[in-house]
């Protein structure tokens, strides 16, 4: 459509006669690549949207946007065309928690953005929804990554220092840097969500079993008190706002990539070394301004709660940094209230 005079009819067109291209090899060739290599919804929506710019260049950034709403649509997915003055926009149907992505709600159902997730679209700005609705039914589109997909390994070492009750303890530590780069520009999903991301299987080989000859010869509390020693000592902590200019919950895996990290990101890292090397029940504890972790015990002395009927000890992940003391509730958060927005086992 003439991108100065858009309009219902003009966008229905356009996305009509756009349908009788032979779209179908494409299709057929991003499908077989969201199989092969393992990708989640988002990461094929993605690999589909780098594939048309390639098709459209800079000439047509409507069409773009058109041809990608048919190829999500025919996917299976629930997807509507929104538009305001020259531009069109790109939604989908999605179940799933998302913060800082524009949201529109319309027939019972939450849609997406995802041709405004680069923050540009920030504000509230008035959008028309496009009637044209081709699949209704379409299934929820998924942003979580339950697993890591088969892409080319960048296998990079990084040296790490802690303090084990005050003793220097040093390392060397292979991460996958692919994982980083994918994470650079990802939606903002649940904080939990950041929590149940596995560790890939570069830095899971390097990583575990380097601790797991640390664990073996301590108790329950040592255990527990060298993973809180890790997460505290050998990274340097500054907070999102201040590092990178905006908020960026991390997986476990960029907290190598990155020279800082903050109360979530060492969250992340400590709830998966608990669930992979101790296999340790566990609850999530979010605070107005903080997110912490609690590992259940019956064994261990400290600061606790009751959590549907199991104890909790406070672990927390971030601080202080060099101390290996657990059983203690953040300092400064003595007398706040916080909730519980997960757990494991």
């Amino acid at each position: 459509p003439d991108p100065g005079q858009l309009t219902s009819n003009s966008i229905v067109r356009s996305y009509r006669l756009l349908n009788k291209k032979p779209k179908r090899v494409l299709l057929n060739s991003l499908l077989e690549a969201k199989q092969r290599y393992g990708l989640n919804d988002f990461l094929f929506y993605k690999l589909a949207r780098t594939s048309v710019q390639v098709v459209y260049g800079d000439t047509d950034s409507n069409a773009c946007e058109i041809t990608l709403f048919g190829l999500m649509v025919d996917a299976g997915f629930d997807a509507r065309l929104t538009y305001r003055a020259n531009r069109i926009f790109v939604n989908i149907y999605t179940t799933e928690d998302l913060f800082e992505v524009p949201i529109i709600n319309t027939g019972g159902r939450r849609y997406a953005n995802l041709s405004c997730l680069d923050g540009e679209c920030s504000g509230r700005q008035r959008l028309f929804i496009l009637d044209e609705h081709p699949n209704p039914r379409g299934r929820s589109f998924g942003f979580q990554l339950h697993n890591w997909p088969a892409l080319g390994v960048q296998a990079t070492v990084k040296e790490m220092h802690f303090q084990y009750h005050g003793v220097q303890q040093k390392m060397k530590v292979t991460f996958d840097r692919t994982v980083v780069d994918i994470m650079k520009d990802y939606p903002f999903i649940h904080e939990y969500a950041y929590l149940e991301t596995p560790l890939s299987s570069t830095l899971r080989n390097s990583l575990l079993p380097q601790l797991r000859r640390y664990l073996e010869p301590l108790d329950e509390r040592q255990r527990i008190e060298l993973l809180v020693s890790f997460t505290r000592s050998a990274f340097d902590y500054k907070e999102d706002n201040e590092y990178f200019g905006h908020s960026k919950p991390m997986v476990p895996e960029e907290l190598f990539g990155y020279n800082f990290s903050d109360c979530e990101d060492r969250s992340a890292l400590f709830f998966a070394l608990v669930r992979d090397l101790l296999n340790t029940s566990m609850a999530v504890v979010a605070y107005d301004d903080h997110l912490t972790i609690a590992v259940g015990t019956d064994n261990i002395a400290g600061d606790s709660f009751t959590y549907e009927g199991k104890r909790y000890i406070f672990c927390d992940p971030t601080g202080p940094k060099n101390s290996s003391r657990i059983g203690q509730i953040p300092p400064g958060y003595e007398n706040k209230n916080f909730q519980i927005i997960g757990t494991y086992k």
